[in-house]
């Protein structure tokens, strides 16, 4: 990671698609679909540049991701692993560092889930902030000190309930009729990453 802290490390968690990578259309309810297969997993221009600004701050960077797709059987776990493997590797090659990958795999519907194993009403799941507790748990994350970046209404609440302060992505198709209250907005996350710098510059 980045600088050293004075006193309990601080982290800024980042959602996935919509944020690092752009998703790839709609899926069967009308919402963004995530990439189901590594040649169609692109990582926006300016993903390395804003993880820099963060690192530089002396963030922990972690991403966390739903990615339901695994339980619904449209695409396996070893596809998702080659994904993010790619995406740690891409940011290091560049000079940035992405410290830990999180994922939710699960999804609570029986009609949808192809997976037994993995049909759960977890805890990991955005809107429910577990990974972010996960993240704080092993790495001794400051969460009053931390930030969620993410582009929809789940990342927003995940990211409050852990106590983080968040920025949403602005993003029209998967918050349709939700009412969100971020601290703040941006277009995308280098946007995101100057907030956060400014914020932090901030006396």
């Amino acid at each position: 990671m980045g600088i050293g802290h004075l006193g309990p490390p601080k982290a800024v968690f980042l959602d996935r698609d919509g944020v690092i990578n752009p998703p790839v259309g709609l899926d069967e309810f009308g919402g963004t679909e995530s990439p189901l297969r590594f040649e169609d997993f692109q990582i926006f221009p300016w993903t390395a540049e804003a993880i820099k600004i963060l690192n530089s701050l002396g963030f922990y960077v972690f991403i966390v991701t739903n990615q339901p797709a695994v339980a619904k059987g449209k695409m396996n776990h070893l596809e998702l692993e080659n994904m993010h493997f790619h995406l740690i590797y891409w940011v290091r090659s560049v000079g940035g560092i992405i410290d830990k990958i999180y994922a939710c795999l699960h999804h609570p519907d029986p009609k949808q889930v192809k997976i037994p194993a993995l049909l759960a009403d977890c805890d990991c799941r955005k809107p429910k902030p577990g990974m972010l507790l996960q993240a704080a748990q092993e790495f001794g994350i400051d969460l009053q000190k931390s930030w969620l970046v993410g582009d929809t209404w789940k990342d927003v609440q995940a990211g409050q309930a852990a106590g983080c302060r968040t920025i949403l992505i602005r993003n029209e198709v998967d918050n349709r009729g939700k009412t969100i209250n971020p601290d703040f907005t941006a277009e995308n996350l280098l946007e995101a990453a100057h907030i956060i710098e400014r914020e932090e510059n901030t006396p």
